[in-house]
């Protein structure tokens, strides 16, 4: 996997899934049920954005993301996936009110850490760096977004990396954005992600202290109303992580990725 000036990374497959995605960004932000996800197509209304597109979005780009869909009907989007030959796995929905994540994020924040640097703005417009933040991503298991994303030109977003301070090179990153367009009932809430901690860095707070900055963005920054995270409840660190940034478990509603049967999945 390499990154290239285009802002893409990963293999050819995901690159070409980036780029369908940046491409259609304009398009996405005009039609009712659809969403941004950067790495893939979306959509938090299925019946609205049409089972006629989607099938067709299954079959020319072999994934798509299901946002906040309604427990009770997540088993009818699995029986309409299955008759196109699709699965989808689903991820477990936290969110929290922007009161609730500023008091849990300033609370983790108000001691700054001396073993950590946290990166300038400025460091988001530079090529060089967002390959190398891409990198780290993808070396931890997460899947990147295109560098247009991590950047803020392809809308607002936070983007959080922490570097080491004797080499500068990264050691942890966090990210917010927000992917639901005018349409969506969720078009206030931003999304957060992209969690990744060296490995020699795990368990000591680090991932809390850089997903608490990508949260505290979104609701001081970029004026998020509610933020989102997903995780799966058997992951119970990233559980723990996100609940101490001031989001809770939403039993009501998942979010998932489908894809053709036997495909290798997208992300952890």
């Amino acid at each position: 996997m390499a990154w290239t000036e285009d802002g893409l990374y990963g293999s050819e497959a995901q690159r070409k899934l980036q780029a369908r995605s940046l491409a259609a960004a304009d398009t996405v932000a005009e039609t009712p049920g659809a969403v941004f996800a950067a790495r893939l197509a979306g959509t938090d209304d299925p019946d609205r954005l049409g089972w006629h597109r989607i099938s067709a979005i299954l079959r020319d780009e072999g994934a798509m993301t299901f946002r906040m869909i309604a427990l009770k009907d997540c088993s009818e989007i699995e029986r309409r996936l299955a008759d196109i030959g699709c699965t989808i796995t689903w991820w477990d929905v936290f969110d929290g009110s922007r009161d609730d994540i500023r008091a849990a994020c300033n609370d983790i924040l108000r001691l700054p850490r001396d073993d950590l640097a946290l990166a300038g703005r400025s460091a988001s417009a530079d090529g060089d760096f967002l390959g190398s933040v891409q990198a780290f991503m993808a070396k931890s298991g997460v899947a990147p977004f295109p560098a247009q994303v991590l950047s803020g030109s392809a809308g607002p977003s936070t983007l959080a990396v922490l570097l080491d301070p004797e080499d500068c090179s990264v050691a942890a990153t966090a990210f917010s954005y927000f992917p639901y367009n005018r349409f969506s009932a969720h078009r206030a809430s931003a999304w957060a992600g992209l969690v990744a901690v060296r490995e020699d860095l795990r368990n000591r707070g680090v991932g809390v202290w850089a997903n608490a900055l990508a949260l505290k963005g979104a609701v001081d920054d970029l004026g998020a109303h509610t933020v989102q995270e997903f995780a799966r409840t058997s992951n119970v660190p990233s559980c723990r992580m996100i609940e101490r940034c001031g989001l809770r478990l939403r039993p009501d509603v998942r979010s998932g990725i489908a894809q053709p049967d036997g495909a290798q999945s997208f992300t952890r």
